[in-house]
């Protein structure tokens, strides 16, 4: 009896604990969408309220508008072309690469996983002025190419990371029988080990593609004209003052593709997140 209780007890407690988290957690996305429904004077006011009373999607229509000056339409096509072409071009190399250092006698591959694994425990400005020099010295700056590419070295070793476990996952007596039937390389990667790589390439994908999506830091150095939309909410923001609630719309808007990609797809990036703790 008292051993149920205790569980009891416990179970309470860490559902309590897992809602103060959320809450925590939620709260700030929460005022951000409360305060890109109301109107600027609203926001502005000492009268502060947790609970919408009404809802204004002014904000939003501003935001889109062609008189807006700030390119979010134009941004938003821009991050996601490159946090697409990214994503992709970074699984595309990163499963072949994990294969070949799992599967393959490669002279070094433990020295190599070892250094993709501390890579991240360096600063990544370590690593932005050697590819903004080679960026420029390759006429790629302000342009896709010229941002896929450094988003593809900074997310490349920890993608081959990921992808090694998921490689180690599939039972080497499986990739032996298509041998004995008579595969070759090719036709073992192609009809046997892309099909059992389906669950990680897709989460894959979805991670690369949030953290192309997110990033700051390189559009703010690599591009100038090229408006990509993290750097764009900067815009907002004017020497004299800030508008507020278009920032806090635009806000929104750039969450959104993460929020729902997380919500929907949560158990194939835990997964991929997890894969090299787990296996």
């Amino acid at each position: 009896m008292g051993s149920r209780s205790g569980s009891r007890w416990t179970k309470i407690a860490t559902y309590g604990l897992a809602a103060v988290v959320l809450v925590v957690m939620a709260f700030p996305l929460y005022g951000i969408v409360l305060t890109s429904i109301q109107t600027e004077r609203d926001i502005r006011s000492r009268d502060v309220a947790f609970a919408p009373t009404y809802v204004t999607t002014e904000h939003y229509e501003q935001i889109f508008s062609e008189d807006s000056g700030v390119p979010v339409t134009e941004s938003m096509v821009n991050s996601l072309v490159v946090a697409v072409g990214s994503s992709v071009l970074t699984v595309a190399i990163a499963v072949p690469a994990a294969y070949a250092l799992n599967r393959m006698r490669v002279p070094g591959r433990r020295i190599v996983l070892g250094g993709f694994a501390a890579i991240y425990v360096l600063p990544t400005l370590l690593f932005v002025l050697p590819l903004f020099i080679t960026v420029v010295q390759l006429g790629l700056y302000d342009t896709y190419l010229g941002l896929v590419l450094p988003y593809v070295a900074f997310t490349l070793p920890f993608m081959v990371w990921i992808m090694g476990s998921f490689v180690r996952s599939i039972p080497v007596s499986v990739e032996e029988m298509a041998r004995i039937d008579g595969a070759n390389l090719l036709q073992l990667l192609v009809r046997i080990v892309l099909p059992l790589l389906r669950p990680g390439i897709l989460a894959g994908l979805l991670l690369g593609f949030v953290l192309a999506w997110i990033e700051f830091l390189t559009p703010l150095l690599f591009t100038s004209d090229l408006s990509m939309l993290t750097v764009t909410l900067g815009l907002f923001r004017s020497t004299m003052d800030i508008a507020i609630g278009q920032l806090a719309a635009a806000t929104v808007v750039t969450a959104l593709p993460v929020i729902l990609i997380t919500t929907f797809f949560q158990r194939n990036i835990t997964e991929v997140i997890t894969a090299g703790v787990e296996r």
